[in-house]
């Protein structure tokens, strides 16, 4: 039986090992919501194909679901916290490109002992504003953090300004806001 738990006593214990597979980063990580355990690894066994991901949820007696998704790029983290304030965790997956420009980020809602995707939107035409990927995806107080340095184009090069663009995503809203 599920049971609601307050963000003061969620522990999320993550373990993050990288290892090199054909050039790409793996990212394994254990996370903890009441007494669930939560895994997030790269499924390795088929290397012919697209890569792919799964994430795993037990309790102490069993495995209670597994899902499966596949990805572009390199698996980068995983966080696992209660966005929408419902009781219940998601699952944030990020992902980057090989020359770390381009990023991805998957998020699965805890719903009757199913994980179930979000389609989680892009940025908007204001925040791609000087946007040049190399995002940092971190979550704080509840909220998915996206951060990543602006960028400004001076004799046809992007230079870096001084300004980093701090963004927290709305599951109800559907998109990312300003922090």
């Amino acid at each position: 039986m599920f049971r609601a738990i307050s963000l003061n006593v969620v522990r999320s214990a993550v373990l993050y090992s990288l290892l090199c597979l054909m050039g790409s980063a793996v990212v394994a990580a254990q996370h903890e919501f009441g007494d669930l355990n939560i895994a997030v690894t790269a499924d390795t066994n088929d290397i012919a194909a697209s890569p792919d991901y799964q994430i795993t949820v037990e309790n102490e007696e069993l495995l209670l679901t597994r899902l499966t998704a596949t990805y572009q790029g390199i698996l980068s983290n995983s966080f696992v916290a209660d966005l929408d304030k419902d009781g219940a965790f998601e699952v944030i997956v990020t992902f980057s490109s090989a020359n770390g420009h381009e990023t991805d980020v998957h998020v699965y809602s805890w719903k009757n002992s199913l994980l179930q995707p979000h389609k989680v939107a892009d940025l908007n035409d204001a925040q791609r504003i000087g946007y040049q990927g190399n995002d940092e995806f971190a979550v704080a107080n509840g909220y998915l953090l996206r951060i990543y340095q602006v960028y400004e184009k001076t004799e046809g090069v992007w230079q870096a300004t001084a300004e980093q663009r701090r963004l927290r995503y709305s599951l109800s809203e559907t998109r990312w806001l300003p922090e």
